[in-house]
């Protein structure tokens, strides 16, 4: 249950990634992004606008790419978070992530492309890796502006970034729903004039009920998503689903 102090959206994911614990449940990238298109899915007024259905469709495969990476860090004898894997691996990742959407639509590609250069525009900005690295990343980054000129086909640089901020909240609405985080929390992207906090109600670790405000969806939310609890348990499935309620 929540404290009631509002903390940083993404600040709340980081800290439970980085906690150790007796028992885990491991959410692969896939079935956490396919959440986020249902969440996006269920967006609309007043707050937003409906989304188009091959914009839904490239937020639900936007991290389709990490899916071998994901088999790697599991396979560990401690489950290893995402934010640990090496840069190559992030950028091998991202890339197969934005072909994926880019076979749903160009502007699912364009989206997709933009959000992960956010996210390495954001860590180039950082001067946190190595030098070859670095370049790895300027590389990347080289590469996906091609990409969007290719792609955009006319549309707005403006349409396309709020669009790219749609995705990142449904995104980062979805790791904090995933990684069992529970405090309050405030996200940084904005659709009005005030910020959108969440407020957790009831439920403990997965099983989250909270509130929006403003909320962006109209008729609440009701979802899930698969998980697999690691260590197995002994006589028992791994594998269950985590129940999430949001108005």
């Amino acid at each position: 249950m929540s404290g009631g102090q509002t903390i940083p959206a993404w600040t709340a994911v980081e800290e439970t990634q980085r906690r150790a614990a007796a028992e885990y449940w491991l959410i692969t990238q896939p079935d956490h992004a396919a959440l986020a298109g249902e969440l996006a899915a269920r967006l609309g007024p007043p707050l937003l606008p409906a989304l188009p259905a091959e914009v839904v469709r490239g937020i639900s495969v936007h991290d389709d790419g990490w899916a071998a990476l994901d088999a790697q860090l599991a396979a560990a004898a401690r489950p290893i978070s995402f934010l640990d894997a090496p840069l190559p691996e992030f950028v091998r990742a991202w890339t197969a992530s934005i072909d994926r959407a880019e076979q749903v639509a160009p502007i699912a590609g364009v989206i997709v492309s933009r959000h992960f250069c956010r996210l390495g525009e954001a860590r180039a900005e950082s001067r946190a890796d190595s030098a070859q690295d670095a370049q790895h990343l300027r590389a990347f980054l080289a590469q996906e502006q091609q990409r969007q000129e290719r792609l955009r086909q006319g549309e707005p640089q403006e349409h396309l970034e709020f669009l790219t901020d749609v995705l990142q909240f449904c995104d980062l609405l979805s790791l904090y729903l995933c990684c069992g985080a529970e405090q309050d929390v405030e996200f940084p992207q904005r659709f009005g004039p005030r910020p959108l906090r969440l407020t957790r109600l009831s439920g403990a670790g997965h099983q989250a009920v909270c509130r929006l405000d403003p909320s962006p969806f109209p008729d609440g939310v009701d979802v899930a998503v698969v998980a697999r609890r690691c260590p197995p348990p002994a006589g028992e499935s791994s594998v269950g689903t985590l129940p999430f309620l949001l108005w």
